[in-house]
């Protein structure tokens, strides 16, 4: 129907952030309730948003079990109405990221359906009449699309008539924000540019052309490239055909990959299986409720902690005596040094070890115990260390080496890439958490008026938890020191940001310390990283009673309480050092540290590097307060 008053708008293929949803459908009646269409049943529609997963498959590859549709790709069978399911939340969470700073709209309810465009209702007995999520066949109409929405409050409703609400979606602020066009920045396409070459240096080119043979552990610091090369590999097997799982723990890390990822696509979109990233919990999960059924996960959900859910999952799935399929031909992980013995041996039933590509941060193990990959009874495709920075400039690589140093950490070996060149590393000191921020911010914007090509999302902002800093919350004075300069900000310190890449090239993206692995920024500020790396040396992650049998064992008769101590307090610093390593290998060409007492620890280690090294490091003070 033809009608001024009426907007309707189709999206194909809508790119979401890991993902790409078939159709999504916008509708919007702004007449009189008495003039609107009606379902079937006589109840008005004033509006609604309807994603449909699209499954274009013959009759003889569908099938229903329960109230769940399945469908076939290779031997596979895959849950349509879960993959519709995960789809409607995909597009529920993107509806709720900010639109400046902190403001953002409220989540529209989605009606669903799953549409079957290949296959007649007739050619299947046994159809779920209690499916959650509507089933269309070929014969499709409007009359079947509507007929059993779910109403709300007497009719189909879901946007506001008004596109000035602050925090309801109308048709036009959800459209706007579906189709809004995310512009990749100078720094992005670099990257984009570096991540599509098909041509690789000799080392590359062994372990790249093995793939399949053997497990592969990329090992090295910081910066070094860890996650730059996983996903260098999943681009190359996905020329392939080939279909990869790349499992993280950091959900802003995930959003960083999603948002290139994003990129490439649009640079070629045949360019295809791209690789797909979860959570290492997420896909345990996914695997779980795949091979058991929606009912053993929903009662595994009945147990209260989230550790103790995965625990069961896991036990579970390694004792299913059964092959568990799932549709991926290679896994990487990236931080594998934090996992533990049951889930990477999770991956290598899955996948076998010769389908498993490993990132092994050294420096990087903030977990009780390291994850040992080479387990000595499976076959290696390479161990391969990577060393040089391929992420901070050469000076400020040396002053971070220096600072490693004087830390202890005499097996430091990252060395600065002898291609870059520059980089800079300044020391703000300030007691007051308000002012911190409003000087940390004022270096970012004038780092961008100097370099011109780079945009506010091209930095980088860490910040400790109100815990980690004795209550300051460095996250609310963030907030309020982007709205009282009318900036814009990506929240990842906030789960409905966190999900969700930036979309603006205005946006300055902050992170708690514990998300910033794997992250990166051409001007990293590293707020209160005294009281961060304080808070660490005194909450260490360190299975006390393992420490204490390996000393025994080590001492015998020598053993003694005060040796005890001695150690602990030995493992504590080091788990601290191992945390301060990883916002200090975050930034590209300029890294940024305030320091709240020029006294503390951290602050007595950066003035004996700056010493020692005269010109390494520039100290702004207060005003007022002599150097």
């Amino acid at each position: 129907m033809d009608h001024p008053d009426i907007t309707a708008d189709i999206l194909c293929g809508l790119p979401l952030p890991g993902r790409e949803i078939d159709l999504v459908l916008l509708y919007h009646d702004a007449r009189d309730e008495r003039l609107q269409l009606k379902t079937p049943e006589g109840t008005p529609i004033h509006s609604f948003v309807l994603v449909i997963e699209v499954k274009q498959h013959s009759p003889d590859l569908i099938r229903f079990e329960g109230p769940r549709v399945l469908v076939r790709n290779d031997q596979l069978w895959s849950d349509a109405t879960y993959q519709c399911d995960d789809q409607t939340w995909a597009l529920k969470r993107y509806q709720k990221a900010s639109y400046k700073g902190k403001n953002r709209r409220q989540p529209t309810f989605v009606q669903r359906a799953i549409w079957l465009p290949r296959a007649q209702n007739s050619a299947f007995d046994g159809i779920p009449a209690k499916s959650s999520v509507p089933v269309h066949f070929a014969d499709l109409n409007w009359n079947g699309l509507v007929d059993g929405f779910v109403t709300n409050r007497g009719s189909v409703r879901t946007l506001v008539d008004h596109s000035d609400h602050p925090t309801h979606h109308s048709i036009e602020t959800l459209r706007a924000h579906l189709t809004h066009k995310v512009s990749p920045t100078r720094l992005d396409l670099r990257r984009v540019n570096a991540l599509t070459q098909t041509r690789f240096d000799a080392d590359k080119t062994a372990y790249i052309q093995n793939l399949g043979n053997g497990l592969l552990i990329l090992r090295g610091r910081g910066g070094t490239g860890k996650t730059f090369a996983l996903v260098q590999v999943a681009l190359h097997l996905a020329r392939q055909g080939k279909r990869t799982m790349m499992l993280t723990y950091n959900h802003g890390l995930i959003s960083d990959i999603n948002r290139a990822l994003r990129f490439i696509k649009e640079k070629d979109p045949t360019f295809k299986p791209l690789p797909k990233l979860k959570t290492r919990y997420a896909f345990t999960q996914d695997i779980f409720k795949q091979t058991f059924g929606m009912a053993a996960e929903e009662a595994v959900k009945t147990i209260p902690d989230i550790g103790a859910r995965e625990e069961r999952r896991l036990f579970e799935l390694m004792n299913y005596k059964k092959p568990i399929q799932h549709e991926y031909d290679f896994v990487l992980v990236d931080e594998g040094q934090d996992w533990e013995d049951k889930q990477r041996d999770l991956m290598f039933r899955l996948f076998g070890p010769e389908h498993v590509v490993v990132a092994d941060g050294v420096d990087q193990f903030v977990g009780q115990d390291r994850c040992n990959w080479d387990r000595g009874d499976i076959p290696i495709n390479r161990r391969h260390g990577l060393r040089a920075s391929r992420r901070t400039k050469a000076a400020t690589c040396q002053t971070v080496a220096e600072i490693a140093r004087e830390l202890g950490l005499s097996d430091w070996d990252l060395v600065p890439d002898p291609d870059t060149h520059g980089g800079r590393f300044t020391v703000v000191v300030e007691p007051d958490a308000r002012r911190a921020v409003e000087r940390g911010l004022n270096i970012l914007e004038s780092d961008q008026r100097q370099e011109s090509t780079v945009k506010a999302v091209d930095n980088l902002i860490c910040l400790p938890s109100a815990k980690m800093a004795s209550g300051i919350n460095f996250s609310a004075l963030f907030d309020e020191a982007i709205e009282v300069n009318a900036r814009d900000s990506w929240r990842g310190f906030e789960e409905e940001d966190r999900r969700t890449y930036p979309l603006r090239d205005g946006q300055l993206r902050a992170v708690q310390y514990s998300s910033c692995r794997g992250m990166e920024g051409w001007t990293t500020l590293c707020l209160g990283l005294d009281v961060f790396f304080e808070f660490q040396v005194g909450h260490p992650r360190i299975d006390v009673s393992r420490l204490e049998q390996s000393l025994r064992e080590k001492e015998g008769f020598l053993f003694s309480k005060e040796l005890m101590e001695e150690e602990l307090a030995r493992e504590a610093r080091l788990f601290a050092i191992y945390w301060l390593m990883i916002p200090l290998t975050r930034s590209i060409d300029h890294l940024v540290v305030h320091l709240s007492d020029e006294r503390s620890q951290l602050g007595r280690i950066l003035r004996n590097v700056s010493d020692r090294l005269p010109g390494s490091i520039e100290w702004m003070h207060p005003e007022g307060i002599a150097q």
